[in-house]
């Protein structure tokens, strides 16, 4: 007879699962909370989105591959920083906080807290995640933000050069954030064009729309182009997205840099 054959299984590394941690930014500036001219209540940007994200969230948790993968966060800027909902799996409540008013847009400040809020947050997820039979790897994070301005902090526009610097530290190894950015008539074409990341072309995944009517089709029309990415990608690993009706993509910057 043959010698028997034994196995160690002491240096198998044990099986893991993605988890995918996506943010929400929306920007809760003056301009965001005022109704558009001869609109009612219901044409304030910020009450519109407000009203939209949980029924996004809802949706998503309905999906089976973004329910069982995905981890979401919702945050706000204006003049500081803020969180509507902590990083949570979509099957946590659909809810929000409702953000306090600010008057500035804040790019610097908003950036840099998720810069130090990721690494936070990567414990947490992995923390509500782990079991005993298997790890948790964490992707590169999602970020999609929601702006109608430019950089403006301390009653002045801020540097481009101010707030890039806290952009390269969310966008290099170690998080290694993809970011798309969704301009509201209003936004900066710039600002949304050096914020986004893109692909291996150039191209980067930076939106604007042009129109400052119909308001709230626009809304409809970014929530939905977002949480069609978040199904898309939790399935394929890559961060892909459509250009949302009523918006185009942004070509590239058009001042010099600061």
């Amino acid at each position: 007879m043959g010698a028997a054959v034994t196995t160690s299984f002491e240096n198998v590394p044990a099986p893991s699962v993605q988890a995918y941690m996506i943010y929400l930014v929306l920007d809760t500036s003056k301009s965001m909370w005022l109704p558009r001219q001869h609109g009612g209540p219901e044409s304030v940007p910020l009450n519109q989105f407000v009203r939209r994200i949980p029924r996004m969230l809802r949706v998503l948790a309905d999906h089976p591959v973004t329910n069982k993968l995905a981890s979401i966060s919702v945050l706000a800027f204006n003049d500081r920083p803020e969180i509507l909902r902590p990083i949570s799996s979509l099957e946590q409540a659909a809810t929000i906080a409702r953000p306090s008013r600010g008057f500035g847009t804040d790019y610097a400040s908003m950036l840099k807290f998720l810069v130090g809020q990721h690494r936070k947050d990567v414990r947490e997820v992995k923390k509500s995640r782990a079991r005993n039979d298997y790890g948790v790897d964490i992707a590169r994070p999602w970020i999609f933000v929601i702006t109608d301005g430019r950089a403006y902090a301390q009653k002045q526009d801020q540097a481009d050069s101010e707030w890039l610097r806290e952009r390269e530290r969310l966008i290099d190894p170690p998080i290694e954030a993809r970011i798309v950015t969704m301009g509201l008539p209003g936004a900066d074409d710039d600002a949304l064009w050096l914020l986004a990341t893109g692909d291996e072309t150039g191209r980067r995944n930076a939106f604007i729309a042009r129109d400052p009517e119909h308001s709230d089709e626009l809304s409809r029309s970014v929530i939905e182009a977002i949480g069609s990415s978040i199904s898309t990608s939790a399935g394929s690993g890559t961060l892909t997205i459509k250009t949302p009706v009523g918006m185009d993509r942004v070509e590239g910057p058009r001042r010099a840099r600061d």
